[in-house]
């Protein structure tokens, strides 16, 4: 997977999953997350680069739309996300996520019956089956917490997650093959002119204004996001993150660019499957997802890399600067998300 992220922070946005459709969730490209929303809506999630790496984060794209994503780390992004009722939320992942589906389809009565089963099917095999590995995941991140960390490292500690997220994938993909090749010509194009809004707050988000008033946008989400984790950043703190952020290679147009491009395929790809059985789809998704993690740009695909370089070093430095008492809450609030991933497993 690669990475857009124009600062140490991998984000991830979460809106609804199933087996049967958490394909639609793959990240529509390249902007970071926003804020925590109320749990009856949508799950944000808002936090610093290892934790965010902890909850299987596509690293740098939040969804709207490509193809899958998501149900890997779906229980630890809302752990991580500010939201409170956190195991509430979990538990109405089923509700939530066909409700966030459905209102990009508008589903026939025939997909919502074959759907639902799976979306409940899909979050008791996570509650499972891969809440206790993100469980583990989060004791590792807490043992390197107290100590100066490389980038190679932060970018290890990502790399080790991705197995949890092609887990999700791969269990998904039959179903989710099964339910695109019952898409209507009105359902595509109610999901192309959900696509086209979420294109202009995009732009709205990452193509307005002047390059200062970006900069200092994106500096506030970080040290926002940084302080969630290690408490109040000192002043010289918040300056190497704004040199971090000025140092980044991250282009909204390129972002853009390949988000659009993304789109396109993806639509493109769902109105060949109308009709197909499951066999012919499941390796269209297949190949859709393989050029979503690996852009048939091979500029992008370079951009991509160094900013996910670029994202781990400045995680790396940001990390180094902070004192132990910074590391010690960093320590307790990646403990309390484990707790909490350990008792939503056991229920």
């Amino acid at each position: 997977m690669t990475s857009v992220v124009p600062w140490p922070v991998m984000t991830m946005m979460l809106r609804g999953c199933s087996a049967a459709a958490v394909w639609i969730t793959w990240p529509k490209s390249a902007r970071p997350a926003k804020v925590c929303n109320t749990l009856g809506n949508v799950l944000f999630m808002r936090v610093p680069l290892p934790a965010a790496m902890m909850t299987m984060s596509n690293a740098a794209m939040n969804n709207s739309f490509g193809l899958i994503r998501l149900l890997s780390a779906i229980a630890l992004a809302c752990l991580l996300s500010a939201c409170s009722a956190v195991k509430l939320g979990y538990n109405q992942l089923p509700d939530l996520s066909y409700w966030w589906l459905d209102s990009y389809f508008d589903f026939t009565e025939a997909q919502t019956l074959r759907l639902r089963p799976e979306i409940s099917a899909l979050l008791l095999w996570h509650r499972k089956d891969e809440l206790p590995k993100v469980a583990s995941a989060l004791q590792k991140a807490q043992a390197a917490m107290p100590r100066d960390m490389t980038g190679p490292q932060v970018c290890a500690l990502f790399d080790e997650l991705r197995g949890l997220f092609n887990n999700v994938v791969q269990r998904g993909l039959p179903v989710a093959g099964e339910l695109a090749a019952t898409l209507s010509p009105e359902q595509l194009q109610r999901l192309e002119g959900k696509l086209a809004k979420g294109n202009a707050d995009y732009q709205r988000d990452y193509l307005s204004g002047s390059a200062s008033e970006r900069l200092d946008k994106r500096l506030k989400q970080a040290i926002e996001r940084s302080e969630t984790f290690y408490g109040t950043l000192a002043q010289a703190q918040t300056t190497a993150v704004r040199k971090n952020i000025s140092a980044s290679g991250f282009d909204p147009e390129t972002s853009y660019k390949e988000r659009l491009r993304r789109q396109s395929d993806a639509l493109a790809m769902l109105r060949g499957l109308r009709g197909a059985g499951t066999a012919a789809a499941v390796p269209a998704l297949q190949a859709y997802v393989q050029r979503s993690n690996q852009s048939p740009d091979a500029a992008y695909r370079s951009y991509a890399q160094r900013l996910t370089q670029d994202s781990c070093n400045a995680f790396a430095n940001t990390h180094n600067s902070t004192t132990p008492e910074q590391r010690a809450k960093a320590v307790q609030v990646l403990k309390g998300y484990e707790a909490d991933m350990r008792s939503l497993a056991a229920q």
